[in-house]
């Protein structure tokens, strides 16, 4: 299909609004926003950065009411006339930059962080929110005055002078969203009960709203298509319910699916779960409504958005962490320039999960995620010889990004092949998608004209012979071995080895040091290599059954993984018999056996097993760079040469030392 030529990118009408094109930016929180309400320019930027690249329209997420009851952190708010004229600021550079901007308006409900001053949030019933916090009833009158709110909130909108206004009664969250799921709706009066009276919340806030906006200004609402937990809201409620969104004044509607706490990975699906998760109950919808329907769900690729509107099948799709890797997705897409789009790996990280490291949010891919023109794509003053040792991830994107700027780039690799650990984190069931980022990155070397030598060992000497006027070591990290009574006297395994294919597990009782993200995924690898099934069970060198263990020192497993994808695994790793003994110090090994120490002091040998795998990280790994800084004009050390974390650091680490040349 020739792009250009696509339904995806021809214009809709919705309302008085005509889109320039049937993608729109999702609803994402950024953690950019100011103490006071307003929209600060970093926050804007992320927003006119994707109108300029071609989106249709862009969405920000969680405009408060009534700013009494923040969100999360720092909350943008629209409650205050004296709001209104820095937002229309806002709203005029999207215009501007070619799009329009569409402000979701919320009310946090039970999930408002104002439990932390003391101040119950507030709820349809009692229930507990993410910060253990518990919500209280809201009161009739209560209910009354927030609607008004969200009606005097529409109308700041429009004088602002965005496109449209969205609201959110999607995944039992927030105040709509919590009043009409069953799972958080317990009221006894005429706001609970029936899925008609649940819904008399929303509808009276899409009433309240239509009467403070013009007639045609347009209404986007977001709704589960299913809540995919047993005693939530499901397709047939949706479809019972779409027609009355449409009668009481939406223009649009958005669907997505799932509840925010007892299925987040269907709310952000992340690694394993398939493309386009709601588009089937979106189709369903689209067939009971005459509005336009959206969906939204890990759509990350274009062209599958594109043909899913071609077929008619939904009217256009919400895009989200892809525009956060690509800004400029739809112009390249228009272009048929799909190698150039920088892919989303749905990894879950920084975009969703904030850090000491990373409190706000970014991109493993897009290191201008938060800083959109702190960078310009100019070239470099002056061409330099440039050699970067590795070609994991942070070395492939120091490459790039100093070719693309004009610099003679060599890469060294050791291994024969690019990736680094990058090669280890993709073998797991469901982390296939991240090989898209150095599919994507090769691409840009060739064309870039980054020439590549692997199986090239790097020294200092060789260094010396290649007379570079600027390194840049990325030599990555080596799986960690602490000095634990028995490494010297009985042979060790990693899981990087294991994950490598350096060696099998056939069968047999394994259990694997670590209880962080490279033992789990060694462990999910363990079981998924397992198949009973296989045609040559019951030979000696068959693939059977085994059993696996997992010792970890902390409270818990897979800490600092986002819950997206921390949830489903845990949920696979029980399944699949997993013995998990957390709190539990690794003492001693041997060939067979484990001694730990439980939280309470007390120790015991975890005995027979047929593989000790020690997955318990890495250090960085770095036998260069001191050496060279005495003849090397110009070296940067990045990434897991650093010190050892997520392959996020060692991207951005890569692009902010090469465009520094």
């Amino acid at each position: 299909m020739d792009m250009k030529d696509s339904k995806l990118f021809s214009p809709l009408k919705v309302g008085s609004l005509t889109l320039k094109n049937r993608v729109g930016m999702a609803p994402m929180s950024m953690d950019y926003e100011a103490e006071d309400g307003t929209v600060p320019k970093r926050l804007a930027d992320i927003f006119v950065r994707r109108a300029e690249g071609g989106t249709g329209y862009v969405v920000i997420d969680a405009v408060t009411v009534d700013h009494n009851y923040q969100y999360i952190g720092n909350t943008t708010c629209l409650d205050s006339d004296d709001l209104v004229p820095q937002f229309k600021v806002f709203a005029d550079r999207v215009s501007a930059a070619g799009s329009t901007l569409i402000p979701q308006i919320i009310h946090p409900g039970p999930e408002s962080i104002c439990g932390f001053r003391k101040i119950p949030p507030l709820g349809p019933s009692v229930n507990t929110n993410a910060n253990c916090h518990v919500s209280r009833s809201v009161s009739i009158e209560e209910i009354h005055t927030i609607i008004r709110q969200f009606g005097a909130a529409a109308r700041r909108v429009q004088e602002a002078g965005c496109g449209g206004i969205s609201l959110h009664c999607a995944h039992a969250y927030m105040l709509p969203g919590a009043f009409l799921s069953p799972l958080r709706n317990k009221r006894m009066d005429e706001y609970g009960g029936c899925l008609d009276n649940r819904a008399r919340f929303i509808l009276e806030v899409i009433e309240e709203v239509r009467k403070n906006v013009s007639a045609d200004f347009p209404v986007f609402l977001r709704i589960s298509g299913d809540e995919r937990a047993e005693g939530g809201n499901s397709l047939e409620d949706m479809l019972y319910l779409a027609p009355k969104f449409e009668a009481a004044g939406v223009d649009l509607l958005e669907v997505s699916g799932g509840t925010q706490y007892e299925g987040l990975e269907y709310i952000i699906p992340s690694q394993g779960k398939r493309i386009g998760m709601n588009i089937y109950e979106a189709a369903e919808i689209k067939k009971v409504v005459g509005i336009p329907v959206y969906a939204v769900g890990k759509i990350n690729d274009i062209r599958y958005a594109a043909d899913i509107v071609e077929r008619g099948i939904v009217d256009g799709v919400a895009v989200g962490r892809p525009l956060l890797a690509d800004p400029d997705l739809c112009k390249k897409a228009k272009e048929n320039r799909f190698d150039d789009i920088t892919p989303c790996g749905s990894c879950g990280g920084s975009c969703i999960t904030r850090t000491a490291q990373s409190p706000q949010c970014r991109c493993h891919i897009n290191p201008l995620v938060g800083r959109e023109y702190d960078f310009p794509a100019v070239p470099a003053q002056r061409s330099k010889k440039t050699l970067v040792i590795g070609a994991g991830p942070g070395g492939m994107y120091a490459a790039v990004t100093a070719a693309e700027r004009g610099h003679d780039v060599t890469v060294w690799e050791a291994e024969d092949q690019i990736g680094g650990q990058l090669n280890l984190a993709v073998v797991s069931p469901g982390k296939q998608e991240m090989t898209k980022w150095l599919v994507h990155l090769n691409h840009r070397a060739k064309k870039a004209g980054v020439t590549f030598e692997f199986g090239k060992e790097a020294t200092a000497e060789a260094v010396r012979e290649f007379a570079p006027e600027a390194v840049i070591v990325a030599t990555g990290a080596r799986p960690l071995v602490p000095p634990i009574k028995g490494t010297k006297e009985y042979p060790v395994l990693t899981a990087h080895d294991f994950l490598r294919g350096r060696f099998v597990i056939p069968k047999g009782r394994v259990c694997v040091l670590g209880g962080g993200a490279v033992a789990c995924e060694t462990a999910e690898t363990i079981l998924a290599n397992a198949r009973p099934t296989a045609f040559t069970r019951g030979y000696d060198a068959s693939i059977g059954d085994v059993e696996v263990t997992l010792v970890e020192m902390l409270p818990q497993l897979l800490t600092g993984v986002c819950e997206p994808n921390r949830a489903p695994m845990l949920r696979s790793l029980k399944k699949s018999g997993v013995h998990i003994k957390v709190n539990t110090k690794i003492l001693e090994v041997t060939d067979h056996g484990v001694k730990v120490q439980q939280g309470d002091g007390t120790e015991e040998w975890l005995r027979g097993f047929d593989y000790i795998l020690f997955g318990l990280g890495s250090r960085n790994y770095d036998p260069l760079s001191e050496t060279l800084k005495e003849f090397v004009p110009e070296v940067h050390v990045i990434g897991d040469a650093v010190r050892a974390r997520q392959a996020s650091f060692a991207m951005w680490e890569g692009f902010e030392a090469a465009y520094s040349l």
